[in-house]
């Protein structure tokens, strides 16, 4: 029997564990606050997700293939080991998000906010990061061959053989007189 989605829980901030079946209907229904939700061994293989926020949410080794997720805000998002194979994530927000192990291969990632993401271990053969926020990533053992990271920022990010990477580390302004 399918949990039923209760969006008076979800409207007051308490961690709600749900369905796939569920998230899709609360979202075709309008609902795009899904912060917080716990989606245990979830499948949502091309589902139609834009501007959803899972921030805060517990997607670890979720299937995601495919999906779309354009302007999504995956903030603080555990998506360990997680399947985002051919994903598109267009703008999208992963600020310190937890994407270790994680399969990212073919994965559009262009203007997404990577900020501080942990992406080590991660494959991202083949993925679109042009012009991503790569700041503070941690990018530790990832595959990134054949990936395209034009015009990528990158400030204190962590590379694969373990180097610092520091192209776009603002410097202080000098003080005008």
């Amino acid at each position: 029997m399918a949990q039923v989605l209760d969006l008076n829980e979800l409207k007051s901030g308490k961690q709600t564990s749900m369905t796939a079946r569920n998230l899709k209907a609360a979202y075709k229904s309008g609902q795009r606050d899904f912060s917080r939700s716990q989606l245990l061994n979830v499948c949502l293989h091309k589902a139609q997700l834009a501007d959803i926020n899972l921030s805060d949410a517990y997607l670890n080794r979720a299937v995601l293939s495919k999906a779309n997720l354009e302007r999504a805000f995956l903030n603080r998002t555990l998506l360990y080991a997680a399947n985002l194979a051919k994903a598109r994530l267009y703008r999208a927000s992963l600020i310190e998000a937890n994407l270790e192990q994680t399969n990212l291969s073919n994965t559009t990632l262009n203007h997404a906010n990577l900020h501080g993401a942990n992406l080590s271990h991660a494959n991202l053969e083949r993925a679109h990061l042009v012009w991503a926020n790569l700041r503070e990533a941690n990018l530790n053992n990832a595959n990134l061959k054949g990936a395209d990271l034009s015009g990528a920022k990158f400030c204190r990010t962590i590379m694969p053989d373990g180097s610092m990477r520091n192209d776009h580390c603002e410097l202080p302004q000098a003080g005008l007189s």
